[in-house]
Parts: C-alpha cells; sequence; structure tokens
C-alpha cells in the first residue's frame, strides 16, 4: 500500500516536470516494466490527475497541457524525522562511507538528502570540519572493519553496471584473473552488484557457456555495454547465496554439525540465525548447531577462529580437514611434532 502511493506521488512528480516524461524513462525511474507503467498511468487519470501526451515530442507524457500556461499542483504527504530517524541516516551514511570507493557517492549523496532533511528542521551530522562545526554526535556507530583499498575506477564501473543490469544489456569485460594475473575479455550478463567484507563484487552470467561467476570491482580492467539485451537466468537466486553467512565462496552444499562449549554458547545461541539453523541444547551446557552451507572457505575461517571452543561433529570429511588446518599452523610456528 505504501509503495504503491509513493510510485503514484514520484510518477506525478515525474509527469509535472516542463519536458513530461516517456514510458521507457518513467519504467527506469520507477523500477517496474512498461505494462505497470501505463496501469499506473491509468490509475493517476482515475485520481484526476490531467494527463496529456505528445506524439510529436516522442510520446512523452504530461500532467499539464504543453499549450496550456497552467501548472498542477501535487500535494506530497508531510514527512517528519523522528529522532530514531535521525540516528540510523546517520548511522546508514557512516557505514556507506566506510567501502573507499564509495566514499565521494555518498558524501553527494547526502547533500542532496540534506535539503530533505532540512524541510522537515533537521540537519544531518556534519561530516566536514572548520569554523562552527562541532565534534561529531553520533549515537548509533559500527566498529571499523577492514576494506579494500580506494580505486578511482571501481565508481566509474559501478554507474555503467548498474544501468545495464537495471535494462538488462549484455557487456564486453576484461577481468584480472586474482590467481594468474592474467586478463581475459568476454561477453557476459551483469546480474547483480553486491557487498561483502569490505568489497563490492557482481554477480554475472559468462555468455558463451551460461555459469554463474563472482567479479571483483576492482579487477575489472576494462567494461563497455554491446547492443544486445538478455534474459534473467532460469533458477538463478542470488539472494540464496548471499544469505550464507559463511561468505560468497560457494561450492556444493553439505550439511554440518558443530558443537560450542559451555562459556560459548551463548553468543551463538544470542545471534539471529538463517532459516533452517537448528541450535541444540546439550545436558553438560555446550550447544549444537545444525545447518547447510556451500561455504566450506568461509566456514573453516570461521571454526578456526573459536579455536578449542567449537567442535566439528559432522561430516567426518570436515573433521579431518580442521584437523589438518590446525596441525600444518603448529609446523608453521615449529611445534607441530611436539603435539602429534
Amino acid at each position: 500500500m505504501y509503495h504503491n502511493l509513493i510510485q503514484v506521488l514520484a510518477a506525478a512528480r515525474l509527469l509535472n516536470r516542463p519536458h513530461g516524461v516517456s514510458t521507457q524513462e518513467a519504467a527506469e525511474r520507477l523500477g517496474i516494466d512498461k505494462r505497470s507503467v501505463y496501469r499506473l498511468f491509468n490509475k493517476l487519470s482515475e485520481l484526476g490527475y490531467p494527463l496529456y501526451s505528445d506524439p510529436e515530442r516522442g510520446h512523452r507524457y504530461y500532467l499539464t497541457d504543453p499549450g496550456s500556461s497552467r501548472n498542477w499542483w501535487i500535494p506530497l504527504p508531510v514527512v517528519e524525522f523522528s529522532l530514531e530517524d535521525r540516528v540510523l541516516l546517520d548511522w546508514i551514511f557512516e557505514n556507506a562511507s566506510r567501502q573507499p570507493s564509495l566514499e565521494e557517492p555518498v558524501k553527494e549523496l547526502r547533500k542532496k538528502l540534506s535539503f530533505v532533511g532540512a524541510a522537515t528542521g533537521y540537519a544531518f551530522e556534519p561530516k566536514e570540519t572548520g569554523a562552527g562545526t562541532k565534534p561529531s554526535r553520533a549515537l548509533l556507530s559500527a566498529a571499523v572493519n577492514i576494506p579494500k583499498a580506494r580505486d578511482e575506477r571501481v565508481v566509474e564501473r559501478i554507474g555503467l553496471l548498474t544501468k545495464a543490469i537495471t535494462e538488462r544489456i549484455v557487456c564486453e569485460v576484461s577481468y584480472e584473473s586474482r590467481e594468474c594475473g592474467e586478463v581475459k575479455t568476454y561477453h557476459m550478463n551483469p546480474l547483480r552488484l553486491f557487498e561483502s567484507e569490505g568489497g563490492l563484487y557482481v554477480f554475472v552470467q559468462v555468455k558463451r557457456h551460461g555459469t554463474i561467476r563472482i567479479l571483483a570491482i576492482e579487477r575489472i580492467r576494462d567494461l563497455s555495454m554491446l547492443d544486445e539485451t538478455f534474459s534473467w537466468p532460469k533458477d538463478f537466486n542470488p539472494d540464496m547465496i548471499l544469505s550464507d553467512p559463511f561468505g560468497i565462496i560457494q561450492g556444493k552444499r553439505f550439511q554440518v554439525s558443530v558443537r560450542f562449549s559451555e562459556d560459548q554458547a551463548p553468543y551463538i545461541k544470542g545471534r539471529s540465525w538463517p532459516d533452517g539453523y537448528q541450535l541444540l541444547d546439550n545436558d553438560d551446557g555446550s550447544l549444537t548447531m545444525r545447518f547447510e552451507t556451500g561455504a566450506l572457505f568461509g566456514l573453516t575461517r570461521w571454526i578456526l577462529s573459536w579455536g578449542r571452543s567449537a567442535t566439528v561433529l559432522e561430516p567426518s570429511w570436515l573433521c579431518d580437514y580442521i584437523r589438518d588446518e590446525l596441525k600444518l599452523a603448529l609446523d608453521f610456528y615449529g611445534i607441530g611434532e611436539e603435539h602429534s
């Protein structure tokens, strides 16, 4: 209901511009298809908005007859920012700007939204220094992570990828492999941008054989859009991959069972795990967690980070894998033989 109202108001704003709006532009700006745009225009007409079309100007639509000087008044609801809203907005801006390659775009977005805030009597937390500025009064902050280094090309790539994803345009990409440093050029369908552990990535479908890959934005050496569109790949669900708490490096999925010591069990139970994760209390106060994942690399790092407080119960091959990793670590410190 609320989203539909926002779409109606946003469409009215586009139509009320002196140059109006085309169905293609409206679809792109509102994030809907052309059929939904026509339905939205019909809804505006039902609500009494005076729509006009002008075939001579590229079938653009307007809220005011282009030959008339009358302006159509569009009432918008008054929005007030609560204290909670302000805290969340400052926190969102702070976290987004921690990604070095997004720092400048976030700064520009903050400036644009500051006018909205000013209209409601709210000034966003100042991020500039100088006369008249006060120390930060942020009420909600995030701990520092370690993002990837700043790369000026990333912002440009994100802009092009955003357009290609929105309009489903096939791209030609030259990508540098992390393993061997070789740059390969091929055609791909860009599907979804996402952030993970301080890095920016994109899901793509390689045109030649249809496989899904993950590309790191900073390793894209060249990118261009082609005069060709694509359809969304059947059965590909990026949300399922991104919902795995152990990372984006995925393989064949497997069932896991891990026991956590009594002193660490409350920390595991205090987390909001994805659907399908089972937490079972043991008589000795320890906790057993059962789940399915495909992220062996991330899971291994996570289990090792718990030290002796986490023990893999199954599968047996994962027990052996973790044991081998611990033995190798001891060998690196020169104490492997002492603990064999």
